[in-house]
């Protein structure tokens, strides 16, 4: 800890004291609201609020949110469920408590919670559905009428009131404004065949995203660019993925939006194979393919967990050790929306694809710990194609 925070520690000694002695009537904790991260903010507070919503008698935590806040809406939203003090008060605090074991009944314990608990926690905040919770309860967040009203006002101007649509996105580096290229990065226009195809099947589709340079390369009334026009805003996020059929997505925290509102998700570029456990409900994934450059051949996923290449986020690092990571094409983009819609049609019927695909899955289990409690599949049509990558 630095000088100013034990400045600040010394002007909050009385708030100190009375948790001391509000501890000896009532158990309470003490935990950060990961905040400048859209993902973070979404699905670990979600899940804590139905946990309590079932479990009444859970300890009572205090909260505190980061200096940054990815969406101001959400913010609101759980300011109204949750007990937050003031970031300048509890922080020192907090940091204090997490510097010196004799403090630490005053922080959520998660020594007895499973590994797959303690292997995913993010600044000891709870990331996974490991009690399917997720689909006990009701979604969380609710809009008043006043809300209801704008946001339908919105689908009414693009003509999407009343209508299905479904919600896209790309990660980008614009979003965080980033330095160095994230192989979790890649290009939006690659999917307007995507939504092209459902557009031909009734539906409609809007482009999600925020501070995003890179533009639509279509003109239809049935595409919307909205994460480049003048009507985006935090509120606006939130309610049209509460109002989509689905979304389609390349991995990335605004991503966890769709799990708010219990929405099915189609990931495709994914790369992080080591994260899915966070992914509860409908899922579906299609993986970046990776090349060995001397060769020119795509590498198996079994070399590629092996070699812990997945564990590299940086382009520019993965390029140096001889390596290349390959977008999904648009034509693969398109298959996969369809083999997912197809699903969704069928509810979701995946008992067969789950047992041709056991051999990758046992895989995943094998380097990275993770059984695929959440049923997540890989794309069918890619799998077929890529048969040779996956067994």
């Amino acid at each position: 800890m630095n000088y100013q925070i034990y400045i600040k520690l010394f002007f909050l000694t009385p708030i100190i004291f009375l948790f001391f002695i509000i501890k000896i009537f009532k158990d309470f904790r003490i935990n950060k609201i990961i905040s400048h991260k859209i993902g973070h903010f979404c699905s670990p507070i979600e899940i804590y609020i139905c946990e309590k919503k079932i479990d009444p008698n859970k300890i009572p935590i205090i909260w505190f949110m980061d200096k940054r806040i990815a969406n101001k809406f959400i913010k609101k939203q759980w300011s109204q469920k949750l007990l937050i003090l003031p970031r300048q008060i509890l922080e020192p605090i907090y940091i204090l408590f997490r510097k010196y074991k004799f403090f630490s009944f005053f922080l959520v314990d998660f020594s007895k919670e499973s590994d797959a608990v303690r292997r995913s926690l993010k600044e000891n905040l709870k990331q996974i559905d490991d009690q399917n919770v997720l689909l006990r309860c009701e979604p969380s967040i609710k809009f008043s009428d006043k809300e209801k009203k704008y946001g339908d006002n919105y689908l009414k101007k693009i003509g999407f009131y009343n209508k299905k649509f479904v919600t896209f996105s790309s990660r980008s580096f614009s979003f965080h404004d980033e330095k160095v290229s994230s192989v979790r990065n890649s290009s939006i226009n690659n999917k307007i065949s995507a939504m092209k195809f459902l557009v031909s099947k009734g539906y409609k589709s809007i482009r999600m995203g925020k501070n995003e340079k890179e533009k639509l390369n279509i003109n239809d009334s049935s595409i919307i660019d909205y994460a480049t026009s003048s009507d985006r805003s935090d509120f606006l996020d939130v309610y049209l993925v509460s109002k989509c059929e689905f979304m389609l997505s390349t991995s990335s925290g605004l991503f966890e939006l769709a799990v708010l509102f219990r929405k099915p998700r189609l990931i495709v570029n994914y790369f992080n194979i080591e994260g899915l456990e966070y992914y509860p409900l409908n899922l579906m994934i299609m993986l970046k393919k990776i090349k060995n450059l001397s060769t020119n051949k795509y590498v198996s996923f079994e070399e590629v967990y092996k070699k812990k290449l997945h564990h590299i986020d940086s382009v520019n690092e993965i390029n140096n050790l001889g390596y290349e990571t390959i977008e999904n094409s648009e034509h693969e983009i398109k298959r996969a929306t369809e083999n997912f819609l197809h699903l969704i049609d069928n509810g979701f019927e995946i008992g067969p694809i789950l047992k041709n695909q056991k051999k990758f899955w046992q895989n995943v289990e094998k380097y990275y710990g993770y059984k695929n409690k959440n049923k997540t599949i890989v794309c069918p049509d890619f799998y077929s194609n890529n048969i040779n990558l996956f067994e």
